[in-house]
């Protein structure tokens, strides 16, 4: 065997075996730890889901990003909603459609407002088109969302119609406001607050995510079995090519040849 292993074309196809078998390993513990990742996270969020609605300025920062262990937590928000500094953030996807999600300033009587995201509505006739998005109501309201994280980056509005942007940087749009903002993120509408649908005239409410695990403990199992695959076919190469080998099979016995016997 050692012979065998000792060819060159042994010893690349060794060599190979090695790699893979080594990078297989890598990725299946690498899935294995995107799912221990994706459990914490699901445990966060079961977590958050679950937790008793706060005071919005009990959680959402003035001037720094919202924690992600805060995300999706409930908060409760008064104020009037002002419509004149409403924006629209284009290509937002509702059930596999794309469209519009409506952010709202409402602002309390004292203190800072806060962005509050109403939820979606359809893309107008054209992409020039504004699309028909119903009124907030007017007057004092109480709501109650759930926090959102502000993307990272400024407002591209170029060519675009007023009002309009591509993301919902909420910094940004806070410096434009004639009025104090929460900067550290945005309130996402729960179904049926004032301002949503659920049986009033508002854009589509958007809901909170389902806790997924995820497909990757079954690729965590699928990359540890390519190795096992790996490491089964070099072995079974193997055991043929030792059968192969001159001299690894037994010599046949020969018969002696009858001895002839004669007359004496």
């Amino acid at each position: 065997m050692l012979g065998l292993l000792r060819q060159p074309s042994w010893i690349g196809l060794t060599l190979v075996v090695i790699m893979l078998g080594i990078t297989f390993t890598e990725l299946g513990l690498w899935q294995l730890r995107r799912h221990d990742e994706r459990a914490a996270a699901n445990a966060l969020l079961v977590a958050n889901l679950a937790a008793a609605p706060v005071a919005v300025t009990d959680l959402l920062p003035a001037d720094q990003p919202l924690p992600g262990a805060d995300e999706w937590r409930a908060v409760t928000a008064s104020g009037v909603y002002d419509p004149e500094q409403e924006v629209l953030v284009r290509n937002r996807s509702y059930e596999g459609e794309l469209g519009y999600e409506v952010v709202t300033p409402l602002v309390p009587s004292t203190g800072p407002a806060v962005l509050v995201l109403r939820g979606w509505v359809p893309n107008g006739s054209s992409a020039a088109t504004v699309p028909a998005v119903p009124s907030a109501p007017g007057g004092e309201v109480v709501v109650t969302a759930r926090l959102r994280p502000t993307p990272t980056g400024g407002i591209d509005a170029t060519g675009l119609p007023a009002g309009q942007v591509r993301q919902l940087a909420v910094p940004v749009l806070a410096g434009s406001l004639p009025y104090e903002v929460l900067e550290g993120g945005y309130a996402q509408l729960v179904v049926g607050a004032p301002g949503s649908d659920a049986g009033l005239a508002g854009p589509r409410a958007l809901t909170a995510p389902e806790p997924n695990a995820g497909p990757h403990l079954p690729y965590a199992v699928q990359w540890f079995l390519f190795g096992v695959i790996a490491i089964g076919g070099w072995g079974v190469l193997l055991r043929a090519g030792l059968r192969e080998e001159p001299g690894a099979r037994p010599h046949a016995v020969r018969e002696r040849p009858p001895v002839a016997v004669g007359p004496r």
